[in-house]
């Protein structure tokens, strides 16, 4: 009876060893544990400052990028301004130098004139001359300038973009064979500069 008493009672210190041998992996277990989420959080730091230097490295790009071109823009715009610049010129000098041009070609119509009304003693073949030989000199100006006579001729229908009607000449007044809106009579021609009308030609027209 004793020895079975003594044999089923459990053995104290095999217990505190258990007890002692659980702690220890238990220990472990939490050391383990606790090292993961320092190693997760260390590769979650590394990971925030890989990702923060790559943010600034593409920031410092974009901001070069954002100089060059707006630096490209800054010369475009002179660029710009500098033709604006020589194109006013180019318009004002174009004008002043047509200007003084034909003023030029003027200058030997009025010498002519002149003469003219300074000779004392001409014969009527002298004087018709002389005012042959202005408006040969009045043409080649025109000529120069591109300014160009509006003649139309007679039975030419007639064109409001070149001529002006002052009056209408009613058909049944008209001996010869005429159609409605044609040039019956010309009063005088018109004038037009490199295409443009500067005075049109004054007509009559039939109506």
């Amino acid at each position: 009876m004793e020895d079975m008493t003594t044999k089923d009672k459990k053995d104290p210190y095999k217990e505190v060893a258990e007890s002692l041998q659980l702690d220890e992996e238990e220990e472990k277990h939490g050391f383990d544990s606790a090292s993961s989420e320092e190693g997760a959080s260390a590769n979650k730091s590394r990971a925030i400052d890989e990702t923060d230097h790559d943010f600034e490295k593409k920031v410092e790009e974009l901001t070069e990028l954002v100089a060059e071109e707006k630096d490209k823009i800054l010369r475009l715009q002179a660029e710009i301004e500098n033709v604006r610049k020589r194109s006013v010129n180019e318009v004002s000098n174009a004008r002043k130098y047509a200007i003084e041009s034909f003023a030029t070609s003027l200058l030997a119509v009025a010498d002519s004139l002149e003469t003219a009304l300074s000779t004392a003693e001409q014969t009527s073949d002298q004087l018709e001359a002389g005012v042959e030989l202005t408006l040969k000199q009045l043409r080649q100006a025109f000529e120069r300038a591109n300014i160009e006579a509006i003649k139309p001729g007679i039975g030419e229908k007639f064109d409001p973009n070149w001529h002006q009607a002052v009056s209408t000449k009613s058909l049944d007044e008209i001996d010869e064979n005429h159609a409605a809106g044609v040039i019956f009579e010309v009063l005088q021609k018109g004038y037009k500069i490199s295409g443009r009308v500067i005075r049109p030609a004054v007509v009559v027209v039939t109506g």
